[in-house]
């Protein structure tokens, strides 16, 4: 984990206003600052969607044999999942389509294509590539839409958070400290977390041509499995008042 950490004085102002007549207020002097604090971390959770493509002539059994496909694919990758750490299977769409092709304007029906796709959410993502083999060696032949991220998004961005607040107090000090001042409390402060820079890779594969079981484990094993890193950035932009 690649920790960095930094802060600027973006400047400091004493601004003094001075009101008439009865109940009028000083404006106390203040000091502006800006601080931030990043984080770059590996994901420990990945999403990964599942699909069984199957087709034949005859709708009924074009539905039979995919409901025994997804059924056998899901029940193998539930085998290594870990329901008690959130790990488990969710069933995204189901459908059944026509398949045509024309013929000197004449359509003709070639065949029924059923399609079921589930989603597996991972919690432990070095077991990616036992999971996908055994979805493909059991019914399972459409891998897409392949993503890794954090399940403690909040948890990371209030520590940065409160790094980054520790900081921008911590040179509002200094800078009040270099002016003859000290600090008395805080003006206002704006906190804000995001993790827009990022890696996250993404996969997809088909093997719905795949002869055997034996290619698609093989093909199972070239998934990647390194998540990449997310990096989280806290920003906090503070006054204090000073003396």
């Amino acid at each position: 984990m690649k920790k960095v950490l930094s802060t600027i004085i973006l400047g400091s102002m004493l601004a003094f206003t001075v009101g008439a007549g009865n109940g009028a207020e000083i404006e106390k002097g203040y000091i502006s600052v800006f601080s931030e604090a990043s984080e770059e971390t590996t994901p420990n959770m990945a999403k990964i969607t599942l699909s069984v493509e199957t087709s034949d002539k005859d709708i009924t059994k074009v539905t039979e044999t995919n409901k025994q496909a997804a059924n056998a694919s899901i029940q193998a990758v539930k085998k290594l999942l870990d329901a008690t750490k959130g790990e488990n299977v969710k069933t995204l769409a189901f459908n059944v389509n026509p398949e045509y092709r024309y013929k000197d304007g004449t359509r003709i029906f070639i065949q029924y294509t059923a399609k079921n796709s589930y989603e597996v959410t991972v919690k432990d993502i070095s077991k990616l590539g036992k999971i996908i083999s055994a979805a493909l060696s059991n019914g399972a032949n459409v891998v897409s839409n392949l993503s890794y991220s954090l399940d403690t998004n909040e948890e990371t961005c209030n520590k940065l958070i409160r790094q980054a607040s520790g900081l921008a107090k911590a040179k509002a000090e200094a800078a009040a400290g270099a002016l003859g001042t000290s600090i008395l409390g805080v003006k206002n402060i704006n906190a804000q977390c995001s993790t827009n820079n990022y890696n996250q890779p993404r996969y997809m594969m088909s093997l719905k041509s795949a002869g055997n079981a034996m290619e698609m484990d093989e093909a199972a094993g070239e998934v990647p499995t390194e998540g990449g890193t997310i990096k989280f950035r806290a920003s906090v932009d503070a006054s204090f008042f000073v003396k």
